[in-house]
């Protein structure tokens, strides 16, 4: 190749929840840092990875002062295309990365979310109506939340590669900081050290 055309870029990216950047963006009550999550972008300093923010799509939904929700109350035809408008511009610059032999490392969210969790998203029938008072951990449950499913459907649906996606479980008030961190670490060697392969 040209050497004009050579840098020092990595050529790997992964795409994060506006929230991890931007704890401004959670929900009132949630908040464990107070702008960004530093641990987790000095992790994917180290590993040369570029980053690219999504956007929150609960903010946009319903904006800052939204009351606290589980998944079923965004489990709506209204909020699902909502969200996959918002998977479609992530799929688009992912369809970009792949079409200059990019890789795109991983998809960063917050486990525990109704719309980003990964492995852990919230669910709770009480929710609804009259707002009460209720605990968030009580609701926690195993499965994705309605954006990351909608992204991973778009993604799927375009035929492109599946880059793994990471849930920090920072919603989940229970769980300790430095295992969430420990635990991000392993997750980031392994994923840089696949896409080497």
């Amino acid at each position: 190749m040209n050497e004009r055309m050579e840098d020092k870029r990595s050529k790997k990216i992964v795409f994060v929840s506006s929230c991890l950047l931007n704890t401004n963006n959670k929900v009132m009550g949630l908040a464990r840092y107070p702008g960004l999550c530093k641990e987790v972008f000095d992790t994917l300093y180290r590993h040369n990875l570029g980053i690219m923010q999504m956007q929150c799509p609960e903010t946009l939904y319903l904006g800052i002062q939204r009351w606290w929700a589980t998944k079923n109350l965004y489990d709506n035809v209204g909020f699902r295309k909502h969200c996959r408008e918002l998977a479609v511009q992530v799929a688009d610059y992912i369809e970009s990365y792949v079409q200059v032999g990019y890789e795109t490392a991983a998809i960063l969210s917050c486990d525990g979310s109704p719309t980003c969790g990964v492995t852990l998203t919230s669910w709770d029938e009480n929710w609804g109506g009259c707002p009460v008072a209720l605990n968030y951990n009580d609701a926690l449950v195993a499965g994705e939340g309605v954006y990351i499913e909608e992204l991973r459907k778009e993604l799927e649906e375009r035929g492109l590669p599946l880059p793994p996606f990471y849930g920090l479980a920072l919603d989940d008030e229970s769980a300790d900081m430095d295992e969430i961190l420990s635990k991000f670490e392993l997750f980031i060697k392994g994923a840089c050290s696949k896409n080497k392969q």
